[in-house]
């Protein structure tokens, strides 16, 4: 196995000995976070060493260890682990004794055969027999009183399940860690249980805010959580879901089911037949529509057709997820044929039907000021209980000191919202997302911007009851 070392504060010679003795190859030594992503760039290892310091235990490293498909490792002595390395959630924890022995099973169970290595000349011999490749998680520390656990049923046992650690799959995700005790599958309940099918259309002004991204992110995170997805793409001016996931639009199943809707022949086996799959099964796996490649055809979705297509999803889909386009407008009403089609005929319908409506700004001067112009359209269109606001790309460089503060207050002020969530601005994210042709939560889970998502799925669905592979401490990093 390949491996790659950065363990400022540590003994760097004495574990580079180590990893040789255990049969790994060193590939390159860093002592900061730009070496670190310097050397990536140059030659990607099979495993990334990390020491518990905050010059390489960052968010940062292991995001871009995620992305290339490299194992993350975090590297502790005997003092306690950190609580920003606790944050990372790395499934490989290895411990370095006081007597400089440097446990290598957790990176042994899931890498290569060793190859046999001639020990440092007066260097202690290596035990005999090595330990078992298993351990267990580190302690968690207690969760606050805000938060609770509930088991997925009052009346029965919490469900248990022992996690196996693997190598590190294709897609960048950390394998879960293996130990010898189950782990009890909980939700986390800040939102609602679905009690029946939900839609959740995303809407958001002009100026690119970020609707696409929000929508396919948080059809990805609902289907990780075991839900039944649909996304569908029914923005009339420029539906990019279908790019955006790598999907082809030749033939867009948006379109496609409203004419079959128009036609009273609409249903489960013509939605299957016309709706595309992305993910893999039991990994977020979810059903899209693609939207229409060309704005002329925007004719095809009238309001009937949409409305028709919503309801038919309902019962296909437990979840509905709705792109939605920016214009409110409904001008087209003051010509003289009333049964006309309107352009925006598509994104009304789609907010009307919808029992949930993030709707997205950007979190820029701009941004704001487009969607504070808007949301008094929005509140006209639709009841404002099923609104949920949410900010997206907020950061200091453009807001000053602490943005979450200016945003807050200047929603609070305007338009009297209080609950809005937050997103910090995440450019590397959603690159890699366009970059691999995924959700973001697929590409960059750890990312600043899938746990924004997470938190607006919290707000709007609770999560179920399972254990997701990817992030088996997912409340413990959302109370932590």
């Amino acid at each position: 196995m390949l491996i790659a070392l950065a363990v400022p504060g540590l003994d760097a010679e004495a574990i580079e000995w180590a990893v040789l003795r255990a049969g790994h190859r060193v590939a390159w030594r860093a002592a900061d976070s730009d070496e670190v992503l310097t050397q990536l760039a140059r030659l990607a290892p099979d495993a990334v060493l990390l020491a518990d310091h905050p010059a390489v235990a960052t968010a940062t490293i292991v995001g871009s260890c995620d992305l290339l498909g490299v194992r993350s490792c975090l590297v502790v002595d005997d003092r306690p682990i950190s609580v920003g390395a606790a944050r990372l959630e790395l499934a490989d924890v290895l411990r370095v004794a006081p007597d400089g022995h440097l446990d290598l099973a957790p990176l042994d169970a899931g890498g290569e055969q060793p190859i046999a290595v001639p020990p440092m000349p007066g260097a202690p011999p290596a035990p005999a027999t090595p330990e078992p490749a298993t351990r267990r998680l580190p302690p968690v520390p207690p969760m606050p009183a805000s938060a609770t656990i509930a088991p997925a049923s009052a009346s029965a046992p919490v469900p248990t399940a022992t996690v196996a650690e693997a190598p590190v799959p294709a897609d960048g995700r950390h394998a879960a860690v293996a130990h010898d005790e189950p782990i009890a599958t909980a939700a986390f309940v800040p939102g609602a249980a679905i009690a029946s099918p939900l839609v959740v259309t995303v809407w958001g002004p002009t100026g690119a805010p970020g609707r696409t991204t929000i929508a396919s992110g948080l059809a990805a995170e609902l289907a990780a959580r075991g839900h039944s997805v649909c996304l569908i793409d029914a923005d009339t001016y420029g539906g990019t879901v279908a790019p955006a996931l790598g999907l082809l639009d030749e033939a867009p199943g948006f379109a496609a089911a409203c004419r079959l809707a128009g036609a009273d022949s609409l249903d489960h086996t013509e939605l299957d037949r016309v709706g595309q799959t992305v993910g893999r099964a039991g990994h977020g796996e979810f059903a899209v529509l693609t939207g229409i490649g060309r704005p002329h055809r925007w004719p095809e979705l009238s309001a009937s057709r949409v409305t028709a297509v919503i309801e038919q999803c309902r019962t296909w889909r437990s979840i509905v997820v709705i792109d939605a386009g920016f214009s409110l407008e409904s001008d087209e009403e003051v010509s003289s044929d009333l049964a006309a089609p309107r352009r925006n005929a598509a994104t009304i319908a789609s907010l009307r039907a919808a029992d949930h409506v993030v709707a997205v700004g950007a979190g820029d001067p701009l941004g704001l000021a487009r969607f504070l112009r808007t949301h008094a359209d929005l509140l006209e269109t639709i009841e404002t209980a099923r609104v949920q606001v949410t900010i997206n790309r907020v950061r200091a460089s453009v807001l000053g000191v602490d943005p979450h503060g200016q945003v807050r207050q200047t929603l609070d002020r305007f338009v009297g919202v209080r609950d809005a969530v937050l997103i910090d601005d995440d450019a590397d994210a959603a690159d890699a997302a366009l970059l691999t042709a995924r959700p973001v939560t697929h590409a960059a889970p750890r990312s600043a911007l899938s746990r924004g998502v997470a938190e607006l799925a919290d707000r709007l669905v609770a999560p179920a009851a399972t254990v997701r592979p990817a992030r088996v401490l997912t409340w413990w990093r959302r109370t932590g």
